[in-house]
């Protein structure tokens, strides 16, 4: 009696981040679930893409909460003169 699974009759999934098939792998057998990326490159390359993300977000926020010096006009200063 054969052992094992024929490759055809195992699971698969597709590459969050290459968008390629890959199919489980016995290193995978207690986290297939949580696996998203077929390999360690497009693991590596999915965590440098969302880092990106964040900083560009995290520099927008913080443009957007700085006033602007070069758009908004010095504010007037009313000098006051005292009497002779």
């Amino acid at each position: 009696m054969p052992r094992g699974v024929k490759k055809e009759n195992l699971p698969s999934k597709i590459c969050a981040t290459c968008e390629k098939p890959f199919t489980w792998r016995k290193v995978w057998e207690n986290c297939w679930d949580e696996v998203q990326c077929c390999s360690d490159r497009c693991k590596n390359e999915r965590k440098r893409k969302q880092q990106l993300a964040n900083r560009e977000q995290r520099a927008a926020a913080v443009e957007g909460l700085a006033p602007d010096t070069a758009a908004a006009p010095a504010p007037a200063v009313a000098v006051q003169q005292s009497p002779p």
